[in-house]
């Protein structure tokens, strides 16, 4: 069993980068190949252990917790109608995590939504996933986070490598390189200039922090455009105790740009029975 019980999950955002796509349906429920994108976040989560998933959403969007609701009437259409497998999944679904959903009055920023998600962490350690990094691929993401943190204790973050040039779209860590994908964490620094960032290793949308966390967002001064920022938070908690940094093994899309949701989504489908089909498909696109 995990000691990683717990996920909150922030899908209270706008999406306005996948707009118009996104204007009347949430971002989240938007389809990486055959599922929403969120479904495979929290697919991450389950392989990882995780049993109670935290949504952390604003009005317009419990259609996100609606999804792993279970849904009578769908499931006695389907079974009437010769498809119990599709019938079962939406039951297995909703039996496989308790699902939760808090509403984030007001868009304060990142670490604001983390902490609306206080009340309902009950363990010392716990999760953060940010939906719009979506991993995809074994092993869990998350799970390796957990992996390391059950080996050497402590908070991890998830890292992945990018250009120096592209620093200034992400937050960067600086520490101690203990492998090729371990860090030892000993700063972050929110979207610096290229000749001043410490490294080259970004964090990525997962997250495994202390419950100590959410009274360092509560008392912390708000930053840019008046928003509680989570980096700012994570950068005490690294200051003050030990924090590692991992590149996960599993492949990494960024599922809040259209370009990206195309990307994941033929990888998800080079991988299925429609394989053939879609180099087909790709081969006579490329060659018109």
């Amino acid at each position: 069993m995990s000691s990683i019980r717990s996920v909150i999950i922030p899908a209270a955002g706008w999406g306005t980068r996948l707009l118009p796509a996104s204007q009347s349906v949430p971002k989240e429920l938007l389809p990486i190949y055959d599922r929403p994108a969120i479904e495979w976040v929290v697919e991450e989560a389950l392989a990882s252990g995780i049993e109670r998933v935290i949504f952390i959403s604003a009005r317009g969007k419990s259609s996100i917790l609606d999804h792993f609701d279970r849904h009578p009437l769908l499931e006695s259409i389907l079974q009437r109608s010769g498809h119990e497998a599709w019938a079962q999944r939406i039951a297995d679904r909703n039996r496989s995590a308790d699902f939760i959903e808090i509403r984030q009055g007001e868009a304060l920023g990142l670490g604001h939504a983390v902490l609306c998600g206080e009340p309902c962490i009950q363990e010392e350690y716990f999760a953060v996933m940010l939906p719009d990094d979506l991993y995809l691929g074994e092993p869990p993401a998350l799970g390796e986070l957990i992996a390391l943190h059950e080996e050497k204790g402590g908070c991890v973050l998830g890292l992945h490598t990018v250009e120096r040039q592209q620093s200034r779209q992400y937050g960067m860590v600086a520490g101690e390189q203990i492998s090729a994908h371990q860090w030892r964490l000993e700063d972050m620094v929110e979207k610096p200039q290229p000749e001043e960032s410490p490294s080259c290793q970004a964090i990525t949308g997962r997250y495994l922090v202390h419950r100590s966390l959410f009274d360092i967002l509560r008392s912390q001064n708000r930053g840019a455009l008046g928003e509680i920022q989570l980096t700012d938070g994570l950068r005490r908690l690294a200051q003050e105790g030990l924090f590692h940094g991992l590149v996960p093994r599993a492949a990494r899309f960024d599922s809040g740009s259209a370009l990206g949701l195309l990307i994941a989504s033929l990888a998800q489908g080079l991988k299925s029975k429609d394989a053939a089909a879609l180099r087909h498909a790709i081969e006579e696109l490329t060659s018109s």
